[in-house]
């Protein structure tokens, strides 16, 4: 399905997320700096999501690098061997139960899903993290020995990504923000 096809999401907290995760950019070059915990297991990683107007968008993930261009052409490099290759090669970080739309668009996917599931209304919280203003949606659902959890999906406002993720596999916490972006995180030379 396209995004024009996918069918709304009632749940208005859910929606606010969605719609805050989904805006186009505002031009602003910016980056997020994430500790990650994977639940099972207990791995911890860190990751960054870069964005840049001029640039394109850098996601990090412990040694992967996933590079997307203005022209939609994509990357995953290797930040140890400074190589890179075309496409995106989610099986890098599958390991950690990622993948290089984490900071966005794989949590617009997550909060689809969750409001078919959910148990109840979720609610809207407005907070601020890393200094800056997020919105909050906490999501009620059943986990696997049939209690109710509160999920928490948490993202910048005006930034369009990830601030916070509290759910059953992960936890992400922004380290901090940065109002630059790098231009070496989109150097596809060694």
């Amino acid at each position: 399905m396209t995004d024009e096809t996918l069918p709304p999401v009632d749940d208005s907290a859910i929606s606010t997320v969605i719609d805050i995760l989904t805006a186009p950019p505002d031009g602003t070059a910016f980056t997020v700096e994430y500790r990650i915990t994977t639940k099972f297991g207990g791995q911890t990683t860190e990751g960054s999501v870069v964005v840049d107007p001029l640039n394109g968008t850098s996601v990090q993930i412990a040694d992967t690098r996933y590079i997307t261009r203005l022209d939609g052409s994509t990357l995953t490099c290797s930040t140890v061997n400074n190589s890179c290759v075309p496409g995106v090669d989610e099986t890098k970080v599958a390991d950690r139960m990622l993948n290089s739309r984490i900071f966005r668009d794989a949590m617009v996917d997550r909060l689809r899903q969750d409001a078919n599931v959910a148990v109840g209304d979720s609610t809207l919280e407005r907070r601020s993290i890393a200094d800056r203003p997020s919105s909050c949606a906490r999501v009620p659902v059943v986990d696997g020995s049939g209690f109710t959890q509160q999920k928490s999906y948490c993202v910048f406002d005006g930034l369009g990504v990830l601030a916070s993720f509290d759910g059953a596999d992960l936890f992400i916490d922004t380290e901090q923000v940065l109002p630059t972006a790098d231009p070496a995180v989109f150097s596809s030379a060694p």
